[in-house]
């Protein structure tokens, strides 16, 4: 069996299960230091988080850290699935020989032959915990925010998974083994970073309102398309849009946003949290949940923390 498999789902199920205070000051270091660093990059209009542990902790960030038992399994089945291929799994090989060379695992990996379905490389390194953060740019500063930010970023040394995926690993499994031992982390988690133009914000936040309504009239799935810039090695757009419906309802939590911006989004949170009942917006949020993000749902205090979200827009 392959370390590097095992490493990645041992880690992250040690990750899960360190519910701790400490985990949870330890996560909301990692976020103010990223928002720190946005915050001096040209065009800077506010941030916001998305994902883990945004839609695990209450509006403020408050609150106890639930173990996810989907989080479990699907470490499990990936440990599983290494057993059964392990010996034969060559990307393990080639992650040592040429991972810190790819500049993206995704476009490299895709299209080799040898790879498994089951153990892609983008699949094991996406066990890790990791923080997703959005900047919101002014449009015309969009590319002196790219070049700017990867240099805050590397003067911190902070980086994403793919700069080093090994070394990545190994990283974040040492800070899981710290947690777990009620010591404070001196390394940070890999980072998810993205950034989008303002207009493009300013848009979803307005239409999001509209693209509810229509889809409970027609009876389809609400979309609102998002393709912003990601920092992988480098800064690049993936292959496909994604629904931003998903993060907008579930997790996303703003960061000083200005005015302008900020009050854009109470009021398209207002209109949808007074439109649509309680039931209406969980039965749009399974609607756009994948079948992981359902079965993490079915945790119960996560369902709380959707409730008590949805029900703070309304004020």
């Amino acid at each position: 069996m392959s370390n590097i498999v095992n490493e990645a789902a041992t880690t992250s199920t040690i990750f899960e299960n360190s519910n701790t205070e400490l985990k949870r000051e330890y996560i909301l270091e990692n976020i103010y230091v990223i928002n720190s660093i946005m915050k001096m990059t040209p065009g800077y209009c506010g941030a916001f988080g998305t994902g883990y542990p945004f839609y695990a902790l209450n509006v403020n960030l408050e609150g106890e850290l639930p173990i996810i038992d989907e989080q479990i399994r699907y470490n499990e089945e990936l440990f599983n699935e290494a057993i059964k291929n392990g010996d034969t799994w060559v990307c393990a090989k080639c992650l040592n020989r040429n991972g810190k060379n790819m500049q993206d695992l995704k476009q490299i990996c895709k299209p080799c032959p040898n790879q498994f379905s089951g153990l892609k490389p983008r699949k094991v390194l996406n066990r890790l915990p990791d923080i997703d953060m959005w900047m919101i740019c002014e449009d015309d500063k969009i590319e002196e925010a790219m070049v700017k930010i990867v240099e805050l970023f590397g003067k911190a040394n902070m980086h994403t998974s793919d700069v080093d995926p090994l070394t990545t690993i190994f990283d974040v499994s040492e800070i899981a083994k710290d947690l777990f031992l009620g010591i404070m982390p001196k390394k940070m988690l890999p980072l998810g970073v993205h950034i989008i133009e303002r207009s493009k914000m300013e848009n979803l936040i307005s239409n999001m309102p509209f693209a509810l309504l229509d889809s409970m009239c027609q009876k389809v799935t609400p979309y609102l398309p998002i393709h912003p810039y990601s920092l992988r090695k480098i800064w690049q757009k993936d292959d496909e849009a994604y629904n931003f419906v998903l993060d907008y309802l579930y997790t996303l939590t703003p960061f000083n946003w200005d005015n302008d911006l900020a009050s854009r989004l109470d009021f398209s949170r207002s209109i949808i949290a007074n439109t649509f009942s309680e039931d209406s917006l969980l039965g749009i949020l399974h609607h756009v949940f994948s079948p992981a993000a359902e079965r993490r749902f079915e945790n119960e205090i996560l369902q709380k923390r959707y409730k008590e979200r949805i029900g703070t827009w309304k004020k």
